[in-house]
């Protein structure tokens, strides 16, 4: 976990090297152990570091190549660093340190932009040719790391954060456009536009450069089209065996590493995994785990969590996030998540990462991404039934199956199959569900239509799983975990996005991965006899949930103040229609908490 800024005059001005060193200094918590900044004529880039591997100064960016003609900001880490450095040591490279970055840079000096291809981990860099006078950035290819831009005529700055961008000045414009689909649909970081109208994100498997001051931006990424296998005789061994491995490279580090665990499916075979591989080498680390806790029986998970603790004799650490710490803590999680968020589960993750810093601990695995790619959501379900409406036995077969393992009950089963196969019944009832709060004006002036129909993709499960990747799940799920891991100075791994891993998850037959009513079959079947047989085999897993309504019915008068006080939403929120939801006490929070979010970001960062 890093953070890198820079700022390129078109216009040829020279670059403000303290300009460069605040973008850096508002992003001190991604990276205290280094600072630096490289300015040349109209080019500036800068890094703050927490060093995770070679922990000496010699790795500190920017870093230069043996020939001092490429200079590298970096933020994230390269898995196979070692590997890729074994090859380029072989063409006749020499490293004066032993960490990744100096591999990227080799890397480019070897293959050019083609290097993205041979790099397997998460990244933001940027790469500034002395020589050629040439600008590189890139995304890694689900974009685990983060990257924004803002560009005008005369200049083009960049950053981990949008934070950063703001504090040069930049216009605070708010995005109409991203506040609607945010208010209504509970879209966020689905396309490439932010909620400020002028700051772009550099989408994932994307990348830019700037060469005789012309500005190309391009995707270097989508999954290969290789179609689904044919021989699945080997699957669950094969697909154990890369999950392992991936496990075993995310394990990489110079610094101890720890790991998030809800007690759910994910987490815990990552944990159970990280247990086998220390033992198979040798290792006799204890792993650290952390979870947040709840006195609701309904959302606490320790049960489970018991079950992985002692089957790996992990190091316990439970944490309790309540409505106080959230009073405490909303304006800083406000300000480090740049934009406004889903949900209050996003304070259940902060909470986990603060815990995670006071133990000392940099670096941890997480379980992100699993849902989205091997069809964990039970929103996922009703498009594996329509796919087998030709066949009625296996239809019947698995709509029973998928009633008992959901834990529904046949109504609200059949309720929501109609629901997510039905694009125009869904828009219908979020635009009903807004209406309880959203000014009439404002709803009225948009018609998205066409960018909710093309997010939900009801037209069939390949498409909605695409969908989940790139668009409407898996960014803002990575945004989430970056801020809140970087506001503490922790680096969070996410082993399911490594990209052989997801390669070969899509050439998975669909019916192998919703099976007999179990979502995330293949994901199960691997796991037999490496994790606890009641997760393996666990119904209804609950979503990384947090008592929301229960906290938001506890703070009436806070909720009254913050849409009284200051009133900054008025454009898109009618304040006596939401005053007088929280007044009656019987309110859908999701939709509650949308609002009070909008109005505490827009407060926040001072906008209107």
């Amino acid at each position: 976990m890093c953070g890198i800024s820079g700022i390129f005059n078109f216009n040829g001005a020279p670059v403000d090297k303290a300009q460069v060193s605040e973008m850096n200094r508002i992003i001190l918590h991604r990276g205290p152990d280094g600072n630096g900044v490289y300015v040349e004529g109209n080019v500036g880039i800068g890094s703050t570091r927490l060093a995770i591997i070679d922990l000496r100064e010699i790795s500190n960016m920017p870093l230069y190549d043996t020939d001092n003609r490429y200079v590298i900001v970096f933020n994230g880490e390269i898995y196979n660093y070692i590997e890729v450095g074994n090859e380029l040591k072989k063409k006749g490279y020499k490293f004066h340190t032993d960490s990744d970055t100096e591999v990227i840079i080799n890397a480019y000096k070897e293959w050019g932009e083609d290097c993205l291809h041979k790099l397997n981990g998460m990244w933001a860099f940027a790469i500034w040719d002395k020589q050629e006078k040439t600008l590189f950035c890139a995304r890694d290819r689900f974009g685990i790391k983060p990257l924004y831009f803002y560009k005008d005529d005369t200049k083009l700055i960049f950053g981990s954060e949008i934070k950063q961008i703001l504090s040069c000045g930049v216009d605070k414009s708010v995005n109409d456009s991203i506040i609607y689909d945010y208010l209504v649909f509970n879209f966020i970081d689905h396309t490439e536009n932010t909620f400020y109208k002028n700051i772009t994100k550099v989408q994932a498997g994307h990348k830019f450069t700037i060469k005789n001051n012309e500005f190309k931006l391009s995707r270097w990424y989508n999954l290969p089209n290789t179609g689904f296998m044919q021989d699945t005789l080997n699957l669950y061994k094969d697909f154990y065996d890369l999950l392992y491995d991936s496990v075993r490279i995310h394990l990489r580090s110079d610094v101890e590493v720890g790991s998030c665990l809800s007690g759910g499916l994910d987490s815990s075979a990552i944990v159970c995994i990280m247990h086998d591989i220390l033992h198979n080498e040798g290792k006799s680390e204890i792993q650290k785990t952390f979870t947040a806790c709840y006195d609701d029986p309904l959302i606490d998970e320790r049960p489970y969590v018991e079950e992985v603790i002692r089957q790996t004799n992990s190091t316990k650490y439970y944490l309790f996030p309540d409505v106080n710490g959230f009073l405490s803590d909303i304006d800083k999680m406000t300000y480090h998540q740049d934009e406004p968020y889903t949900g209050a589960t996003v304070f259940a993750q902060w909470s986990v990462f603060k815990k995670i810093h006071e133990t000392g601990i940099k670096v941890v695995l997480d379980g992100q991404g699993s849902d989205e790619i091997l069809l964990g959501y039970f929103s996922f379900f009703p498009f594996h039934l329509k796919r087998n409406l030709l066949n009625p036995f296996k239809f019947i077969s698995e709509f029973v199956n998928g009633v008992k393992t959901s834990n529904l009950g046949y109504n609200k089963f059949l309720q929501n199959l109609i629901y997510f196969n039905t694009g125009s019944v869904r828009y219908r009832h979020v635009l009903k569900n807004s209406g309880a709060f959203v000014q009439n004006e404002f709803a009225s002036s948009h018609n998205r239509w066409d960018v909710f129909n093309e997010m939900i993709a009801a037209s069939g499960l390949e498409a909605n799983r695409l969908s989940n990747l790139w668009n409407i799940s898996i960014p803002s799920l990575l945004r989430y975990e970056d801020r809140n891991s970087g506001a503490f100075s922790v680096e969070a791994r996410i082993p399911f996005l490594d990209y052989r891993l997801v390669e070969f998850i899509f050439t998975i037959p669909l019916d192998k991965l919703i099976q007999k009513g179990w979502t995330k079959s293949v994901l199960r079947k691997s796991l037999k006899g490496k994790i606890p047989e009641d997760i393996r085999m666990r119904k209804g897993k609950l979503a990384f949930s947090v008592p929301q309504k229960k906290w938001l019915t506890e703070i009436p008068g806070y909720l009254e103040d913050t849409f009284n006080n200051d009133f900054r939403s008025g454009k898109y929120i009618d304040r006596e229609r939401i005053l007088g939801i929280i007044k009656s006490g019987n309110f859908n929070d999701k939709i509650l908490y949308r609002a009070f979010a909008l109005e505490k970001w827009m407060k926040v960062f001072d906008l209107h």
